[in-house]
């Protein structure tokens, strides 16, 4: 349940933020029947940088669940240890952040170098109870961006009536300076070009909510909508890239189960 290129990264953004409590597969966050979910999706995540292009794009979705791999929404996986009510797993996915100064209409902004989305990989957990399902991630970036680092925990407890399911689930990351600073910090080069006082962006901590709702439309079809708010930790506040407080991001689905 739960995903072309300039600004596709908002929608890799939304898609790898939910991810996780399973927003773009077509199984619920405590329910992931083996095999695999086509579909297509839509997302609308505006970027937090300053005057930026942001539009919602449609995007295929390919989703798998096997004994060991699975395939959730931008996330890969392979479950070293799984029960039905816990699992461990090494895990790769996009840290889906993305800054191209053409897609800016601020003149400064436009004279920054472009930061790129990265690759993370790391070790997953998850275990489901009869009071919801905990989750709780480490990732590391591989990408060459600053090898910075992902810690993400959350709590979702689901809501099924009937066809329906919903999803609240309220969480935190904490993202440390490394991986700030690749995609919020001004250098004192870019400074000297563009004007912007030069930043250094220490590490910080973005707590989050999301309301995914899955409806069953038939045992093989399901579509899915969630909206996720995140508080933008003052690491990332306080860039002279930067010109909002938060972020607030939208996804729509419709999934083939086989």
């Amino acid at each position: 349940m739960s995903v072309s290129r300039s600004r596709s990264a908002s929608l890799l953004t939304l898609i790898a933020g939910f991810g996780l409590s399973g927003a773009v597969s077509a199984q619920s966050a405590d329910d992931r029947a083996p095999g695999w979910s086509l579909g297509i999706g839509a997302a609308w995540a505006p970027s937090p940088y300053r005057s930026y292009d942001n539009k919602a794009l449609p995007l295929p979705l390919v989703n798998y669940e096997g004994k060991s791999f699975y395939f959730r929404g931008a996330s890969a996986g392979y479950k070293l240890f799984s029960t039905p009510s816990d699992e461990i797993s090494l895990l790769v996915s996009p840290f889906a952040n993305r800054f191209r100064h053409q897609d800016t209409d601020n003149a400064q902004l436009k004279q920054l170098s472009n930061r790129n989305i990265s690759g993370m990989a790391g070790v997953a957990w998850r275990h489901k109870a009869e009071w919801g399902v905990v989750s709780a991630s480490a990732q590391k970036e591989f990408t060459g961006h600053g090898g910075g680092t992902l810690l993400d925990a959350g709590y979702s407890y689901p809501l099924k009536k009937g066809a329906l399911t919903l999803i609240p689930t309220v969480g935190i990351s904490r993202s440390n300076g490394a991986l700030n600073d690749y995609y919020y910090g001004v250098s004192g080069r870019e400074a000297l070009r563009s004007g912007l006082p030069a930043y250094h962006a220490d590490g910080g901590t973005a707590p989050y909510v999301n309301l995914m709702a899955n409806y069953r439309l038939s045992p093989s079809w399901v579509t899915s909508a969630g909206m996720r708010y995140t508080i933008l930790p003052d690491a990332v506040k306080d860039s002279p890239m930067v010109n909002a407080d938060h972020t607030r991001s939208f996804f729509v689905s419709l999934s083939h189960v086989f």
